[in-house]
């Protein structure tokens, strides 16, 4: 792709208009931090990959400095130095390996942490100390099951030779989460990491930070005993309980939230269809609210992909026809639920508010997963009261 072709590419986002907001509220987040901290007492590593979880990762940063986080986490070189521009000063993990040696120097030259989790990269990061006399920092990745990256747990090379160019700072891993075995698995995985650190050790090669539970474990099953814990979704309300009840003293907020106003307000009669495909015929007089929002926005997306469970997927196509009702999505209009009336479009959702009091301009919110919010949408951070426990 040309330059040329970029440019426009950019310009065409420029014009690209959005009806709703995404809102960020720091008080949720310093209160999803307080809850963490009544779990563990361990460093807090706050991972903001992905554009700081969708929320932008300037905003997500500037919050979370205020609340006395002191160690980041990304999963993109960008990221890294992103951070090292908005002034960020403490330590930061690169949790990707990095293949190309002018980003491996840029990276070392601000003290970022490289993950270390193959052969390949050890000449790369020896190449920058050779040059620069830089010792790059790494935090040694060992692979328990989940099968992405990392050194097997039970094949460990021997990697006492690099402790002459690279400092070693850490040893982490990372928790497959299998959900009907929790913790189960996740005790294994944990055997599994102390025993590849046992083996670093006799190699005479430290461990001095140890990490293992990411938002789901720390919210299940705590802090597994180790050093620190790597936190992105819980900063947000947002992440998996494997188990009947979530740790700590009160449960997560949701920090992150949808809302457009009310275009416009509609009557339909008994008997007329609404939507695509005449999804919905409406059983009574209604009222309904048309909303500018829609699958572009980012909203009742997911992950769709486990033919694994086909047969549950059957049995809720089952559900979904017995008890349409049941399954009904809905938004919140001045504090009451308003269902979804027929199928969503791309850039426009119908609303049956027929019992609840509004207008045109009122706004309808929604929670959803900041990261499949499309990047055209505005970012709205409300003001930190400080009401919310530090």
């Amino acid at each position: 792709m040309s330059d040329e072709t970029i440019h426009q590419t950019n310009s065409d986002n420029a014009v690209y208009q959005k009806f709703s907001r995404l809102v960020v509220s720091p008080d949720a987040i310093a209160h999803n931090i307080g809850v963490i901290r009544s779990i563990t007492n361990r460093t807090i590593i706050a991972v903001v990959k992905e554009n700081g979880y969708g929320m932008g990762l300037w905003n997500e940063y500037n919050i979370l400095k205020a609340l006395d986080i002191h160690f980041y986490a990304v999963t993109n070189t960008r990221e890294a130095l992103s951070l090292r521009r908005f002034g960020c000063t403490e330590p930061i993990l690169l949790m990707s390996p990095v293949a190309e040696y002018e980003d491996c120097l840029e990276l070392a030259k601000q003290t970022i942490t490289f993950s270390l989790e193959a052969e390949w990269q050890i000449p790369l990061l020896e190449r920058v100390y050779k040059e620069t006399g830089i010792m790059p920092k790494v935090h040694i990745k060992i692979e328990t099951g989940m099968g992405r990256y990392g050194f097997l747990w039970n094949r460990m090379p021997e990697l006492k030779p690099l402790t002459t160019f690279l400092s070693v700072e850490g040893c982490f891993t990372h928790l497959a989460g299998r959900p009907k075995k929790y913790r189960q698995q996740a005790e294994q995985q944990r055997q599994r990491f102390l025993t590849g650190v046992s083996a670093l050790e006799a190699m005479g090669i430290p461990s001095d930070l140890k990490h293992i539970a990411n938002s789901s474990a720390v919210m299940t099953v705590g802090d597994l005993d180790m050093d620190a814990v790597r936190v992105g979704s819980a900063l947000l309300g947002k992440t998996t309980v494997y188990g009947k009840q979530a740790l700590g003293n009160a449960p997560l907020k949701s920090a992150v939230w949808l809302e457009a106003p009310i275009y416009e307000i509609r009557s339909f009669r008994k008997g007329d269809t609404i939507g695509y495909q005449s999804h919905l015929t409406l059983k009574r007089d209604s009222r309904l609210a048309l909303v500018r929002i829609g699958h572009t926005d980012g909203i009742y997306l997911g992950y769709g992909d486990f033919p694994e469970y086909f047969i549950h997927g059957l049995l809720h196509l089952l559900s979904l026809k017995l008890r349409p009702g049941h399954h009904r999505k809905t938004v919140s209009v001045n504090g009451k639920h308003a269902p979804l009336a027929g199928l969503l479009g791309v850039a426009h959702m119908m609303i049956d508010v027929t019992d609840i009091p509004c207008q045109t301009g009122d706004l309808v919110t929604l929670q959803v997963n900041p990261l499949l919010i499309h990047p055209a949408v505005p970012k709205i951070i409300l003001p930190d009261t400080g009401q919310a426990a530090r």
